[in-house]
C-alpha cells in the first residue's frame, strides 16, 4: 500500500475582512474548509498553468535573449559597414 504524501510546507496570504468572507462562503458551499478550498483552487491553478505550458525552466528566455543578441550584432556590423562606406 503506498503511503500519502505528507503535506509539509505552507503557503500564505493576507486578506481584507471583504475577501475573508468571500472566501469562505465559496469554500462552504463545496462543503470544504477554508484551508482545503484554497489548497484545492491553488493546486488546480498551478497545474492548469503547467498544463498550459505558461511555466517553464526559462531555457525559452534565454533562447529568445541568445536570438535578440545575435540580431543586434548583426544590425551593429551592417551599420557600422555602412557608416564607413558613407565616409
Amino acid at each position: 500500500m503506498v503511503k500519502p504524501s505528507l503535506r509539509t510546507k505552507s503557503i500564505g496570504t493576507k486578506v481584507t475582512e471583504e475577501e475573508y468572507a468571500k472566501l469562505e462562503l465559496t469554500a462552504q458551499a463545496g462543503g470544504k474548509t477554508l484551508g482545503e478550498w484554497c489548497r484545492e483552487v491553488i493546486v488546480a491553478s498551478a497545474n492548469a498553468q503547467v498544463a498550459k505550458g505558461q511555466l517553464s525552466d526559462g531555457s525559452e528566455t534565454l533562447a529568445l535573449m541568445a536570438e535578440f543578441a545575435a540580431l543586434r550584432t548583426i544590425l551593429l556590423n551592417v551599420l557600422f559597414k555602412e557608416a564607413k562606406v558613407r565616409r
